[in-house]
């Protein structure tokens, strides 16, 4: 498993970022939906339904797998040989 970890780092290094960009993409996004959300319109109408299905879509189908593969990604790096010096301080601080 390690010598599969060292041979796809470029690959899951460039995923881990794809997957970072488009997360804090959501998580800039989603307030300003928020925002003209409650501007906009009122608790009521298509267009109320329209935002809670525009935030709900952009929460469950963009920013929780983000989030997930972040993770993912995240700690295969982690795990990955030869990548982190554990005597250092900086990966006990991070």
């Amino acid at each position: 498993m390690t010598d599969i970890l060292s041979e796809y780092y470029l690959w899951t290094k460039s995923l881990h970022v794809i997957s970072v960009i488009s997360w804090m993409a959501g998580l800039f996004y989603l307030p300003r939906l928020f925002v003209y959300h409650t501007e906009t319109i009122g608790s009521d109408g298509d267009t109320h339904e329209l935002f809670q299905t525009m935030e709900r879509r952009l929460l469950r189908a963009i920013m929780n797998p983000a989030m997930t593969a972040t993770w993912i990604f995240g700690l295969m790096l982690v795990f990955t040989p030869g990548i982190v010096d554990w005597s250092s301080y900086w990966p006990w601080v991070k």
